[in-house]
C-alpha cells in the first residue's frame, strides 16, 4: 500500500454590504459608470450594481457558480458546496464512491470501508469487489479470474515465455529447463512447510526444487537434499492472472540460472538468491509495464524478498545486468552479511 488518501476542506463566507449614498468616490470599480444615490459596497469598494459586484465575487472551481453566501475551501480551490467538492476526489475503484479518506495501492484508490471489508484476491493482491472462491479457499477478483492461468497447457505457454524473456536478458541459456508442475494452495502449502517455515503459504506462488533445495534456516539461506521431491521440477500455484504468473515462472527461472551459472553463490544468504530473482521478476514488469506487480516487488516489506531486492536493484546502477553479473562473479561470498544491507 501506498500512502493514505485523504483531502479536507473548510467553510467561509463572502460578506456583501449595502449601503447608501455617501461613498467617496463616484464611480463604479467596475464598470466606471456613476454611483446612483444608494450604491453598492464590497470589500470596501463602491459599485453601482449587483450584476458589477458578482463580476469580483468568487467562482466556484467546479460548476462556475457566483458565490455570494458560504463557500468551501480546499487545496487553494473554491467550491460553492460539498457536493461541487466531492466530484474533485478520486472514486474508489469498488463502491465507486468519492474517497475522502482511503488509501491508494499502486496506481489504484480505495475507500477505507472497503479496503477493511472486501476480501482480497490472492492472485493480484487487491480488494475484490466480487470475488469467485476457488475449491482450496483462496479468493481471486474479476479481473484476476479473466485472465488466469487454469490449466497445464496454458501454464506451459506462459513459461516457456517467460524462459526466453529471461535469457534474453540474461544472454545466458538454462542448460536443462526444470519441468513445471501447476499446484493448487493446499499442494502449496505441504511444498513450502518443507522449506519456507516462516513465508505465508498464500504469499508463496512459486518454488524451485532441484534435488538438493534453497531453505530457509534462520537468517542465512542454505542447501539442503530433498529426495522426496523431483529433481529439477519448479511449482507454481494455478489461477494466477497471466501477468502475475509470467513474473512468477521470472523469479523460480532464475533461481535454477543461479544455479547453473553461478554456482560459487550456492552458500550465499538467502537474501542474495531471493534478492537477484526479484530483480529479474523486476526487470520483466519494466519491460513488460506490469506496475501493479512491479509495486508489490518495490514495496515488499520481506527482509529476503525485499531488504534483498533493494540492494541488488541499486548494484545494477546504469550498467544493469552487466554489473549485476560482475558482482556475482566477483564477491566475496563468505564476508556477505547475515541480512541484507539497508
Amino acid at each position: 500500500m501506498s500512502g493514505i488518501l485523504s483531502r479536507r476542506f473548510f467553510t467561509a463566507a463572502v460578506c456583501c454590504i449595502c449601503a447608501t449614498a455617501g461613498a467617496k468616490t463616484e464611480r463604479c470599480e467596475v464598470c466606471g459608470g456613476r454611483l446612483p444615490r444608494q450604491a453598492w459596497t464590497y470589500n470596501g469598494q463602491a459599485f453601482c450594481s449587483q450584476a458589477c459586484i458578482d463580476q469580483l465575487r468568487p467562482r466556484c472551481s467546479v460548476c462556475g457558480t457566483i458565490i455570494r453566501d458560504d463557500y468551501h475551501k480546499a487545496d487553494d480551490k473554491i467550491y460553492c458546496g460539498k457536493a461541487c467538492f466531492l466530484t474533485t476526489l478520486p472514486k474508489c475503484e469498488i463502491c465507486k464512491s468519492p474517497i475522502e479518506k482511503g488509501f491508494t495501492v499502486a496506481r489504484h484508490h480505495y475507500c477505507e470501508r472497503c479496503m477493511e471489508k472486501q476480501p482480497t484476491c490472492f492472485s493480484c493482491g487487491l480488494p475484490a469487489a466480487y470475488p469467485t472462491q476457488l475449491k482450496d479457499g483462496r479468493e481471486i477478483c474479476t479481473s484476476c479470474m479473466r485472465w488466469a492461468v487454469k490449466d497445464q497447457e496454458m501454464a506451459q505457454k506462459h513459461y516457456d515465455r517467460a524462459r526466453r524473456q529471461l535469457e534474453a536478458w540474461t544472454a545466458l541459456k538454462l542448460e536443462t529447463v526444470p519441468k513445471l508442475a501447476l499446484v493448487d494452495k493446499i499442494e502449496m502449502q505441504q511444498l513450502s512447510d518443507k522449506l519456507r517455515k516462516s513465508d505465508s503459504p498464500v504469499s508463496v506462488r512459486g518454488l524451485y526444487s532441484r534435488q538438493t533445495m534453497l531453505a530457509k534456516r534462520g537468517l542465512f539461506g542454505a542447501w539442503k537434499e530433498a529426495p522426496e521431491l523431483d529433481q529439477e521440477k519448479i511449482y507454481i500455484v494455478d489461477h494466477l492472472n497471466d501477468e502475475v504468473f509470467r513474473v512468477a515462472a521470472t523469479h523460480e527461472l532464475m533461481h535454477d540460472l543461479i544455479h547453473e551459472h553461478f554456482p560459487r553463490l550456492k552458500d550465499a544468504p538467502l537474501w542474495v538468491h531471493e534478492g537477484i530473482c526479484q530483480q529479474a521478476a523486476a526487470e520483466l514488469c519494466r519491460r513488460r509495464n506490469y506496475a501493479d506487480t512491479l509495486h508489490g516487488i518495490v514495496e515488499c516489506p520481506d527482509p529476503d524478498y525485499g531488504d534483498g531486492y533493494r540492494y541488488i536493484n541499486g548494484l545494477m546502477g546504469f550498467e544493469g545486468w552487466r554489473a549485476l553479473r560482475r558482482w556475482m562473479e566477483t564477491v566475496d561470498v563468505a564476508k556477505l552479511p547475515k541480512v541484507a544491507p539497508k
